[in-house]
């Protein structure tokens, strides 16, 4: 009870941390602060770890939508502490996301989602948006600029168990001074933003981490590679890929 008494109180500061933090060193600080509580709590099994989280998310949505250098400050302190941030390369857009610790082998992830609109920057905090509806962690973003749009592909991860794992590609785009999801990918089933594939991550435990299949997107093709699994779902060496044609991403064969 006293851990979560302590929560609550820290929560209820979210409000106005301003009062507190100015420079870009003294907001890092304040938001690593917040950070080690998740993990205070996850090592403690404290009743607050969902508590933890929904203050780092609501004061780094805070932060990022009142202080504009944000978009391109780097961080450092909060990636080695295992924040995953990528950002866009005309600066207009950036994910953070965390790993919540609130599940066991299935791993629950959350994000906030920065982004120019109009002369300001607005702040979005990726929550499930029903039930079973676990959030990815975004670990790569990619910028494609075409007819006039800005496109940006985010590469994410699911862990679902020890076992099973699945990774994909989302295409977000900014229209009408929000954030929209881009579809834009052709597939078999009509227009989608979205391409996710499933397996076994028995097939890639032993390969090292940079070595291993990830989505990713070649800007000077305009072609997005995304890792082939067999009818197993063991990870193989292939890809599909899909190329821009001009108005759409298609599969072409390779």
């Amino acid at each position: 009870m006293k851990c979560l008494n302590f929560y609550l109180s820290a929560f209820c500061c979210v409000i106005s941390p301003a009062l507190f933090a100015q420079t870009p060193q003294q907001i890092e600080a304040d938001l690593l602060k917040s950070f080690k509580k998740i993990d205070y709590c996850r090592d403690k099994k404290c009743d607050s770890l969902e508590t933890a989280n929904d203050v780092f998310a609501k004061k780094l949505k805070f932060y990022t939508e009142k202080s504009p250098f944000t978009i391109t400050y780097p961080f450092n302190s909060l990636k080695k502490d295992y924040l995953d941030i990528s950002t866009s390369s005309d600066g207009l857009f950036r994910i953070y996301s965390w790993d919540t610790w609130t599940g066991g082998t299935m791993h629950f992830f959350e994000s906030v989602m920065q982004y120019k609109s109009g002369t300001g920057f607005k702040a979005i905090i990726d929550t499930p948006k029903t039930e079973g509806d676990n959030r990815p962690d975004y670990q790569r973003m990619f910028t494609f600029k075409a007819n006039g749009k800005a496109y940006y592909i985010c590469t994410y991860l699911y862990v679902g168990s020890t076992k099973d794992v699945s990774e994909g590609i989302h295409l977000f785009t900014i229209e009408n001074e929000k954030l929209t999801d881009a579809k834009i990918l052709k597939t078999h089933s009509g227009l989608n933003s979205d391409i996710t594939y499933y397996y076994d991550f028995g097939s890639v435990v032993n390969i090292e981490y940079e070595k291993r299949p990830h989505p990713r997107f070649d800007n000077l093709t305009n072609t997005i590679y995304l890792p082939m699994v067999d009818g197993n779902q063991q990870m193989t060496k292939k890809f599909i890929l899909y190329k821009f044609t001009g108005q759409y991403f298609e599969r072409v064969k390779n």
